[in-house]
């Protein structure tokens, strides 16, 4: 197979230095490539073996594919893949290469009972979140099926995960990521692979929420506590009559896979028990703004009367709140306070930067200190129209003076120039070329 450079830089990246699930589970290969220009990407789990699958669908904003025959109460295995994705309804593709992967090496690919089967669904990461319009496409997703190894899954910022965010619900977005968990009771194992993107904020055990902006000392406080500030906040205001919402932009995707044998309807009531479960770790959770959706499947390989269907699933729901906690990925540490800079590096960055065709801005000095004056494009770092100081904390870094205190990177040229700058160096980039 043939892949443009991106696809290949892409693949050699998710080999690199990262937070990795290690599992035991032959039966399970997954697969993982990312757009670096997203940033976006796909996962892909496949198996060894055509598998028996269900699926659960919560809130109002799902995207989906082949999730119909799921519904039709087959015991018959013949789903060969799930693949999850960024890039809204665009991101869908990816499922769509994985499918034709498939076909490629099955002999007599065309006979009916070989089709390939791929389930999938998709997260939004576009929007304010990022300028790039880029999108998993079909490509991305032979690419991730390419890259896919047994008992290994990149944690947090990586593959369908690598935009997602939560806490919207709170007005705290923060970023999180693609979570698994990996258990065993006795002969049974249960997997679970979950992308958080979430209207809600994760929660803990001690129903703590897990990143917040700024926190305090002792931590991000009890979600009870918010959830009581926004209910009074609720009842001390009068609302204009909400109008019909479409699909909007909050999901978590989930993946639960067992050995354990089970018929269809056992593992429907699975999905829904685990589902359940998991508005304990995501609150709020399954919302109307949120297209919530979890497979379940069995590879079928083990008989263990020992473990009733209602202890499975009350363990793999324990399985899945591990799976969502290691969705929350580790931010790279501040940089220290740097000495006041002279006048001419700060000149050196001021400029016209375009963030994407039709979303530009413009930095200026005054006095000591650099400001960015917004266009007609805004995003989550940018109010649209707006000006935002900058506070220098390093050469050529800085922080934008906004509630969440974003970094700033700007990158000099060889000769010394202002190329461009970078908001959020690291997993989230968004980069910026100097147009002037």
């Amino acid at each position: 197979m043939k892949l443009s450079g991106l696809v290949l830089a892409s693949l050699l990246q998710a080999s690199s230095p990262a937070p990795v699930l290690e599992f035991d589970f032959p039966a399970v290969r997954v697969g993982v490539a990312e757009y670096e220009d997203g940033p976006t990407g796909a996962t892909v789990f496949h198996f060894r073996d055509p598998v028996t699958a269900a699926v659960d669908v919560r809130g109002g904003a799902p995207g989906t594919i082949n999730t119909d025959a799921l519904r039709l109460s087959y015991d018959t295995p013949y789903v060969n893949a799930v693949a999850f994705a960024g890039g809204s309804s665009y991101g869908l593709a990816a499922a769509t290469g994985v499918a034709d992967a498939i076909k490629n090496r099955t002999p007599n690919a065309g006979d009916w009972d070989k089709i390939a089967t791929v389930a999938g669904a998709i997260i939004f990461d576009l929007g304010g979140r990022r300028y790039s319009t880029r999108a998993p496409d079909d490509e991305l997703g032979r690419a991730a099926f390419a890259a896919a190894v047994e008992g290994r899954f990149p944690l947090g910022a990586r593959g369908a995960g690598r935009f997602a965010m939560q806490g919207w619900y709170f007005d705290d977005p923060q970023h999180s990521g693609q979570g698994g968990a990996f258990f065993q009771a006795g002969p049974t194992k249960v997997l679970v692979f979950t992308v958080v993107n979430a209207l809600g904020a994760v929660v803990d055990r001690a129903g703590r929420v897990v990143r917040c902006r700024d926190p305090k000392a002792e931590g991000c406080g009890a979600v009870a506590e918010r959830l009581r500030a926004k209910r009074m906040e609720l009842a001390s205001i009068v609302r204009e009559p909400a109008s019909q919402q479409g699909l909007s932009a909050n999901t978590t995707i989930t993946l639960v896979i067992t050995n354990q044998k089970l018929p269809f309807w056992a593992l429907q009531r699975l999905a829904v028990q685990v589902h359940n479960s998991m508005a304990r770790a995501i609150q709020p959770f399954g919302t109307m703004d949120d297209g919530d959706t979890l497979f379940a499947v069995t590879t079928g390989e083990v008989d263990n009367p020992r473990l009733p269907l209602v202890d499975l699933a009350t363990l793999a729901s324990e399985v899945a709140w591990d799976a969502v906690l290691a969705s929350v990925p580790e931010i790279p540490s501040p940089t220290r306070a740097a000495p006041t800079p002279p006048k001419e590096d700060l000149d050196a960055c001021a400029g016209e930067y375009e963030l994407a065709p039709g979303a530009r801005v413009v930095v200026k000095r005054e006095g000591g200190v650099l400001r960015i004056e917004v266009g007609e494009r805004g995003s989550l770092y940018l109010p649209k129209g707006g000006v935002v100081a900058l506070r220098q904390v390093a050469a050529d870094e800085f922080v934008l003076e906004t509630p969440r205190l974003d970094r700033i990177r700007f990158e000099r040229s060889a000769d010394g120039t202002m190329g461009g700058f970078v908001i959020n160096p690291g997993p989230w980039p968004i980069p910026a070329r100097r147009i002037r």
